[in-house]
C-alpha cells in the first residue's frame, strides 16, 4: 500500500509540474493583394516578422513555413520550372515542375531560425535557356502566399487550476505516504 501510495503522488506532483507550461500557436501571414508572378528576372524576397506576438523571448518548439505557388503559363507552355526556397539566406530546398492547380510546399523549420524573430525569405525561378549570358527562355510561377506558423512556450505563464490541484494532490500524497505510524 506505501508503494502505491508513493506512485500515485510522484505520478500527481510529476503531472502538476510538468502540465504548468501552456504552448501556443502563432502565425504570421504574407498575402499579396495580387498574386506575384516570380520569373527568371524577378525573384521575390519578403519578411515574417514575429515581433509583435513577443518574440523574441518564448521557447519556440517548432515552426513550419508553408509558401503556396501556381503555374498558370501551364496552359499555353507546359514546361518545368526549377525554384529555389532560400530562408536568412540559406538555401532550403528546390522544387520542380509547379503545376497549373498549384500547391502548398511546406518546411519544418530549425527553430534557431526564429531567435531574433524574423524570417526572411526568398524565391528564386530558373532559366530553361541561356544565350550569351542572358536568360533567352524565362521559367515563372504565380506566388499566391506564405504562412509561417511556430509553436511555443511563453516563459511565466501562469498554471490553470486543475494543474494547481494536481500539484497540491500530488504533494499530499507524497507527505501521506512518508508518514509511518508509530508502534504502541
Amino acid at each position: 500500500m506505501k508503494a502505491l501510495k508513493h506512485m500515485l503522488g510522484a505520478a500527481a506532483l510529476a503531472f502538476g509540474i510538468c502540465g504548468s507550461a501552456s504552448a501556443e500557436i502563432i502565425t504570421n501571414t504574407v498575402d499579396p493583394l495580387i498574386d506575384f508572378n516570380i520569373n527568371s528576372y524577378f525573384s521575390i524576397g519578403y519578411l515574417h516578422d514575429l515581433r509583435p506576438d513577443g518574440l523574441p523571448g518564448p521557447v519556440i518548439n517548432s515552426a513550419s513555413l508553408s509558401i503556396y505557388l501556381y503555374d498558370i503559363t501551364d496552359l499555353a507552355r507546359a514546361h518545368g520550372e526549377t525554384v529555389t526556397f532560400r530562408f536568412d539566406g540559406a538555401v532550403a530546398g528546390t522544387t520542380s515542375n509547379v503545376t497549373l492547380w498549384g500547391q502548398d510546399y511546406t518546411f519544418a523549420l530549425d527553430t534557431s531560425m526564429l531567435d531574433d524573430g524574423m524570417l526572411w525569405v526568398s524565391l528564386n525561378v530558373g532559366c530553361d535557356r541561356f544565350r550569351f549570358g542572358f536568360c533567352t527562355s524565362p521559367q515563372d510561377v504565380m506566388f499566391a502566399r506564405s504562412v509561417l506558423t511556430a509553436d511555443i512556450t511563453r516563459a511565466g505563464d501562469v498554471p490553470e487550476p486543475a494543474t494547481l490541484f494536481s500539484l497540491g494532490a500530488g504533494l499530499l500524497c507524497l507527505a501521506a505516504a512518508r508518514r509511518r505510524p508509530t508502534a504502541g
